[in-house]
C-alpha cells in the first residue's frame, strides 16, 4: 500500500462489489479501512470459486487492506460498537438501499448528529430526488436502464449485457472520487458532507458523455449517437491469420495508411475530401479497411506497416494470455503472496505507480471478524465487555492462530 492516507479512518458498511471496490482504492492509498459485516459476512464471500469457506477469489479482489469488524448490527450492543467506532470515523460509505441504512438507525442525518465531520458516502441504485427512488437495483438492472445494453447489443440483434459487473466498477471509481473530494473539504473546514453516487445517473453519463452528441444542442441538430463509435465496423478486424485492432484515426493517418496501402482510389475519394469528409464517412472508411484492405496481409505484417507509420495497433488478446504478457510481467502486475487461511494466491496489485512515497505491506483480505476484538479495543471496549458480546453470539471474532494481520 501507499502510505498517503495513514491518519484517515474509513468505515465501509459494504457488501458486494460497488462499495469494497470504492474503499479498496483508499486501503491501497494507507487508509484504515474497516469493514463492517454482519454475523455470515458478506454475501460476496459466498460467491464464486473458493478453496475455503468464507472468502471466495471475487470477494478477495475488492477487499485486500481492509480489516474485518463482523457484529450484529441489529442488536443495541451491536449497534453501539458501530455507532461508537463512527464517532471517530472520517469517511463512511455503504451501499444498501436507502430505507434499509436508516431502518439500522445509520443515516445520514443520525450520524451527523454523533458527528459532524463525518463525509457520508451512499453508493445507491437512483437518486433519491426521483421516482425510481426506492426501486431495487444491481449492475444488470442498471444496464438495462441506462442504455448500455441496449448500446452493447447494437451490432449483436439485440440488446446484451457488458461481461463485466461493469456499472457497479464505474460507480466504485466516481464513488472514491467523490470521497476524496468530501475528505479534502473536511481537512480544510472540519464539516462532512452528504454524497450520493446513483448507479442509474452514473450509468447514464457515461453512455451519453460520447453519444448525447446532436442532442447536445437546442433545439437537437442531429441524433443520438456519435457515428464513429457506432460504426459496426469499429471492431478487430480479420486479417489473413487472425485479427487486428487500428488505430487509424487522425486525417493524416488515414492518407499515410491509404498511400501506404495503394487505395490512391479512396484517398483521391469523396470521403478523403477535407477532415470534415473524412469525419462525417468515417463509418465508409472503416468498412473499406475491415473488408477490403486488413484480410489481405497477415497480423504481423499489418502491425508492421502501422509502426512503420507510426500508427497504434494491437493484436487480441484472450484473457488468459494477460499473465503471460511481457509488458504486465515486467511491471509487476500480477503478484503472489501466502495469506494466511488460503494459501498461496495471485492477486493484481493496485495500478498505480507512485515515486517520493512510502510503501508498506498490503493487508490481505481478512476472514470474517479476523480485527473484531482489535477494533473494539481500539474505541474503548474492554476484554470482558467483548467477551460478553461473543457469549451473546453478537460478535464474530475468527481465531487468532488461524488468522494473520
Amino acid at each position: 500500500m501507499f502510505k498517503l492516507l495513514q491518519d484517515v479512518r474509513v468505515v465501509e458498511i459494504g457488501h458486494i462489489l460497488m462499495a469494497p471496490y470504492a474503499t479498496q482504492f483508499l486501503g491501497d492509498f494507507g487508509a484504515d479501512v474497516i469493514k463492517v459485516e454482519s454475523l455470515e459476512g458478506d454475501l460476496y464471500r459466498g460467491i464464486g470459486l473458493g478453496r475455503k469457506r468464507g472468502i471466495t477469489a471475487q470477494w478477495m479482489s475488492v477487499n485486500r487492506n481492509k480489516r474485518s469488524l463482523s457484529v450484529d448490527l441489529k442488536s443495541p450492543e451491536g449497534h453501539a460498537a458501530v455507532i461508537d467506532l463512527l464517532r471517530g470515523a472520517d469517511v463512511v460509505v455503504h451501499n444498501m438501499r436507502v430505507q434499509a441504512i436508516e431502518r439500522l438507525g445509520l443515516g445520514y442525518d443520525a450520524l451527523r448528529a454523533i458527528n459532524p465531520r463525518l463525509v457520508y458516502c451512499a453508493a445507491i441504485g437512483f437518486g433519491q430526488d426521483g421516482p425510481y427512488a426506492d426501486f431495487p437495483a444491481f449492475d444488470d438492472i442498471i444496464q438495462a436502464y441506462s442504455g448500455l445494453a441496449a448500446l452493447n447489443g447494437v451490432h449483436q440483434g439485440g440488446p446484451a449485457f457488458v461481461p463485466l459487473s461493469i456499472v457497479d466498477k464505474i460507480v466504485g471509481l466516481m464513488l472514491g472520487q467523490a470521497m476524496l473530494a468530501g475528505l479534502h473539504r473536511q481537512r480544510q473546514t472540519g464539516k462532512g458532507c452528504y454524497i450520493e453516487t446513483p448507479m442509474f445517473e452514473a450509468a447514464v453519463t457515461v453512455v451519453l458523455n460520447q453519444h448525447l452528441h446532436g442532442h447536445s444542442y437546442v433545439p437537437a441538430e442531429g441524433g443520438i449517437g456519435y457515428p464513429r463509435v457506432m460504426s459496426p465496423y469499429r471492431r478487430p478486424a480479420a486479417t489473413r491469420d487472425g485479427f487486428i485492432v487500428h488505430g487509424v484515426y487522425k486525417y493524416e493517418h488515414w492518407q499515410a495508411f491509404l498511400r501506404a496501402t495503394g487505395r490512391q482510389d479512396v484517398l483521391d475519394g469523396p470521403l478523403m475530401a477535407d477532415r470534415h469528409a473524412m469525419a462525417s464517412s468515417i463509418a465508409g472508411l472503416y468498412e473499406i479497411t475491415a473488408n477490403e484492405i486488413l484480410p489481405t496481409r497477415t497480423t504481423a505484417e499489418w502491425r508492421a506497416l502501422f509502426d512503420e507509420l507510426d500508427i497504434p495497433s494491437a493484436p487480441v488478446l484472450q484473457m488468459d494470455a494477460l499473465e503471460d504478457d511481457p509488458h504486465l510481467q515486467a511491471v509487476g502486475l500480477f503478484q503472489e503472496y501466502d495469506h494466511p487461511t488460503q494459501g498461496r494466491l495471485r492477486h493484481m496489485r493496485a495500478p498505480f505507480t507512485m515515486r517520493d512515497v512510502d510503501h508498506g505491506a498490503d493487508r490481505p483480505p481478512p476472514e470474517i471478524g479476523h480485527h473484531s476484538q482489535e477494533v473494539l479495543r481500539e474505541i474503548g471496549l474492554s476484554d470482558d465487555q467483548i467477551a460478553a458480546l461473543q457469549a451473546r453470539g453478537l460478535l464474530r471474532q475468527h481465531a487468532p492462530e488461524q488468522g494473520g494481520t
